[in-house]
């Protein structure tokens, strides 16, 4: 089987609304939601994370539109990040042994960054992406984010897959139904639970 992974909340935790709140804390919540309107109406995110714009044009559009200083969005930026527990590497390097593992990240050029420092930090890992993966697809790479169909049709040319031939797991239902209408079997989860106990669950650990 080919299992390919999602990264944000299935195998790193992630705090999601700490980019919005940090923001709030830096500009004054008023201040931040008509930032916001902007930032959106302009696609800003979107473009960041399929390699639209630099990561220095990201943080002066964030700059422009809400006045907090360059570091200060950099910080709020990386605040989502929580933990990537040592037992989920181990877990990969096990599923390796009687699988392919990929993982497909809708993800930006700093985040991308600061997980490499944080591997490297936490468990002097410089290379984690090599050692735990077969392949590793991120949106600002290839141009192209989840739940775009032509996403999964990369990865599946790239690594001459058969959909029917991989199990993809996401936290995000929209990505899984995305990958399901490809003939992947794709299986929600719930950041809530571990994804080592789910993998147990379908005999595939």
């Amino acid at each position: 089987m080919n299992l390919i992974f999602d990264f944000g909340n299935v195998l790193f935790d992630l705090d999601l609304p700490a980019f919005e709140r940090e923001m709030k804390r830096f500009a004054g919540e008023p201040n931040y939601l008509s930032a916001k309107e902007h930032l959106l109406k302009e696609r800003v995110f979107e473009l960041y994370e399929t390699g639209g714009m630099s990561s220095e044009e990201f943080v002066d559009k964030i700059v422009h539109h809400s006045g907090v200083a360059p570091e200060k969005v950099v910080e709020a930026w990386n605040a989502i990040f929580l933990d990537f527990p040592r037992h989920r590497l181990d877990m990969l390097l096990e599923l390796r042994k009687k699988h392919q593992v990929f993982m497909l990240s809708n993800i930006n050029p700093m985040h991308e960054i600061w997980v490499a420092d944080y591997m490297d930090r936490q468990y002097g890992l410089r290379n984690y992406d090599v050692l735990h993966f077969d392949g590793v697809y991120f949106s600002h790479l290839i141009r192209l984010r989840k739940p775009m169909p032509e996403i999964y049709e990369y990865v599946l040319a790239d690594a001459e897959l058969k959909p029917e031939t991989c199990m993809f797991f996401d936290d995000l239902p929209e990505n899984v139904e995305a990958a399901r209408k490809l003939g992947i079997q794709g299986i929600w989860h719930d950041p809530k639970t571990e994804i080592a106990d789910r993998l147990k669950s379908l005999n595939l650990l």
